[in-house]
């Protein structure tokens, strides 16, 4: 049986990681840039707008969590199974993914639309804020099948170490959405323009073709692979082998979407102006994270290849391979945003309190940038090994243990600021407790034969 690619598994590590990483990177770039230009447009409808679009993103989280945390699982399975040459396996969890996807979605999609309005009530949303939301949200929770469908089904490709057709589906679909944004948004022609509503219709319709299009691949041109039907039978194993790592995945991100929400709560007393300019800062930081996003996707994918066939030595320098790009890349990108900050926070504030609050923001999170991306290069370990478990007690220990006692804390002593210095001393806190955290378990764990997830 055809195990992994030779370059996935054997030769020189950083080439392989970053011919993994860059069509990732690209591809996030384009995901990246359509929030920025969709976040543009919609500030031209004013400060309530975008505060509005950033307080619905923190539920829009917990659908993107579902998808990324689920493809996650899929990824990592299919990859663990590839390296230890188990391609029946890998097809037959391919299959089985489209069915999580429907099923998630449509329970997904049912429950946003019962739970938004008093969700958002309870977080102090009034008035136009409110009706802001849940324009956008509504019609965002009747594409969710296909969201799911349209994110899953790109981790089939990157299983089987194909980054490039990934890049590809997520270009075509961000391209389309940049272009029926501002036609929905404002109007053209016959179409009336619908605000925020219109924004959630262009995001659905461009996620539908992007879709329908990675099925074409999958179907007329068999890449990655055949997926034959015959191939399906219904197993719980496999479900639980994607849910190993995609179930506490999807808790750990849909917990990073609470705590976003949370934080949102403690900003609360202070009006919308820092609810305004947390939703910009929280923009560049999305933008920023775009390399390390590629390469924690990358990491991910080779540690899961060698540790399938066995190669453990490996894991530990795509590791340290990839903490060592992560931490200069960050380092260069969080420095020009404290060089810079008001032309960045000009670009979406539309007063000069906001613009104010949005820079001092600017100034005391991005350094705490360089930290994020080792708490993530982690994170993408855990998630090759098939550690699931390992990173959602990651993510509560930072979430629940550091960020949110900082942030209330902070508020309490230091006002506004002091939230902003919370997140600053949560991100650099845990990048110290991650490093340990991975010494520990490869050399206690790994290396000894204590973990098994295959």
């Amino acid at each position: 049986m055809k195990r992994s690619p030779s370059h996935l598994t054997e030769g020189p590590i950083v080439p392989a990681l970053l011919k993994l990483a860059f069509p990732m990177m690209i591809a996030f770039g384009f995901q990246t840039s359509f929030n920025f230009v969709d976040r543009y447009f919609i500030s031209r409808l004013g400060d309530t707008a975008t505060a509005a679009i950033g307080m619905a993103f923190v539920v829009q989280l917990i659908l993107i969590a579902l998808g990324s945390g689920v493809g996650m699982g899929l990824n990592s399975f299919i990859s663990r199974n590839l390296g230890a040459g188990k391609k029946e396996t890998a097809v037959s969890a391919a299959l089985h993914s489209f069915l999580l996807a429907v099923g998630l979605g449509v329970g997904l999609g049912i429950l946003g639309l019962l739970v938004q309005k008093p969700l958002f009530l309870f977080l102090g949303a009034r008035g136009d804020l409110l009706t802001g939301i849940l324009n956008y949200l509504t019609v965002l929770f009747y594409f969710a099948p296909v969201y799911l469908l349209s994110m899953i089904s790109n981790n089939i490709f990157r299983g089987w170490g194909d980054t490039v057709h990934p890049m590809k589906f997520m270009m075509t679909g961000t391209l389309l959405n940049i272009v029926l944004d501002p036609v929905f948004i404002f109007g053209l022609g016959p179409i009336p323009g619908m605000g925020l509503k219109g924004a959630a219709l262009a995001t659905g319709l461009a996620r539908t073709f992007s879709f329908l299009y990675t099925l074409l691949v999958l179907i007329l041109k068999k890449k990655p692979a055949p997926l034959p039907l015959s191939y399906f039978r219904f197993s719980g194993k496999i479900v639980r082998g994607i849910f190993q790592v995609g179930f506490p995945s999807s808790l750990a991100q849909i917990l990073n979407g609470i705590t976003l929400m949370l934080v949102y709560f403690i900003l609360k007393r202070f009006g919308t102006e820092p609810k305004t300019a947390y939703t910009i800062a929280y923009t560049y930081e999305v933008v920023v994270f775009l390399p390390v996003m590629g390469l924690a996707q990358a990491m991910a994918i080779m540690v899961g290849h060698n540790y399938g066939s066995g190669n453990y030595s490996r894991i530990r320098q795509i590791y340290f391979a990839g903490l060592r790009f992560s931490l200069v890349v960050m380092a260069i990108l969080s420095g020009l945003i404290v060089l810079i900050p008001r032309p960045l926070a000009a670009v979406f504030a539309r007063s000069q309190q906001v613009l104010e609050m949005t820079i001092a923001t600017l100034k005391i999170l991005a350094p705490g940038y360089l930290f994020r991306g080792v708490f993530m290069c982690t994170i993408a370990s855990f998630q090759g090994i098939g550690l699931g478990n390992h990173q959602l007690m990651a993510m509560v220990v930072k979430m629940v243990g550091m960020l949110l006692p900082f942030a209330y804390w902070g508020a309490i002593v230091l006002g506004v600021e002091g939230v902003w210095w919370g997140i600053f001393a949560a991100n650099a806190l845990s990048a110290v407790v991650m490093l340990i955290w991975f010494y520990w378990l490869y050399h206690r764990r790994l290396i000894r034969g204590k973990i098994v997830t295959m």
